[in-house]
């Protein structure tokens, strides 16, 4: 079952308009890595990351160590997409530093800029849908510079979502009703909705499939990084019980 969730990732199905193409998407790491399901497992990722992380470490240390490695982290020319992954890598850190789930959100503009940022802040503010990308668009909408984007509850063309993590149903379905393009660093072979789409009833396929969907070109580090942050409350075990 998993193998076959790990090859439905290698090709997925966008809609532009009326006309359909199959989009081949070559992972950077293997999808069996994105698969975490103990500490254990989770903790001897991290010490393989380039941070300088040891299994003695204590989780304040672990952040801290993560934290020096993307604030020194220069994306490079490679990986067109590391400039948005470091940046909802920062905000998914934000979170767990808050003691929430790691996992972060920003939105672009049509030159590729960054213009708003968030995170996820489910328990922080005891929500139960303020996922990362909920988050983002919410506060965004309530923000000043929204008028210059928005028609109404729909977005103007030319803004692009880019999450950490694939994004769950409810958030890859608010993306899709605002009209915004979807974008993520790290694949969800457990939990994402992107791959799933053909899942989604006929109208949310449709409405998805007629925006741009796809996984990042970003750096393996930047892609891990993503993964063992979201997976982060592992060493805590923080959340409802």
């Amino acid at each position: 079952m998993k193998k076959a969730l790990i090859l439905a990732f290698l090709v997925i199905l966008v809609t532009h308009g009326f006309s359909q193409e199959i989009i081949t998407v070559a992972p950077q790491v293997d999808l069996s890595y994105f698969i975490t399901h103990t500490k254990e497992e989770l903790v001897k990722k991290l010490v393989d990351l380039p941070c300088g992380i040891t299994h003695d470490d204590p989780v304040r240390t672990i952040l801290q160590k993560i934290e020096m490695f993307l604030t020194a982290f220069q994306p490079g020319a490679k990986y067109d997409d590391d400039i948005y992954a470091k940046a909802a890598n920062i905000q998914a850190l934000i979170s767990v530093k808050e003691g929430g789930y790691g996992i972060g959100s920003v939105l672009i503009d049509q030159n590729g800029k960054i213009i708003f940022e968030a995170h996820n802040s489910q328990i922080q503010k005891h929500r139960s849908d303020l996922h990362a990308e909920m988050t983002l668009l919410t506060e965004f909408e309530k923000s000043r510079l929204a008028k210059k984007f928005m028609n109404i509850y729909i977005y103007k063309p030319g803004l692009t979502v880019f999450s950490s993590a694939e994004p769950c149903p409810m958030c890859f379905v608010r993306i899709s009703i605002v009209g915004a393009d979807t974008r993520y660093c790290t694949p969800g072979p457990e939990d994402g909705m992107v791959s799933r789409v053909n899942y989604l009833p006929s109208y949310w396929k449709d409405l998805a499939l007629s925006h741009r969907v796809e996984i990042g070109d970003c750096s393996p580090v930047m892609q891990k990084i993503a993964h063992l942050l979201f997976y982060s409350y592992l060493l805590d075990d923080r959340g409802p019980h």
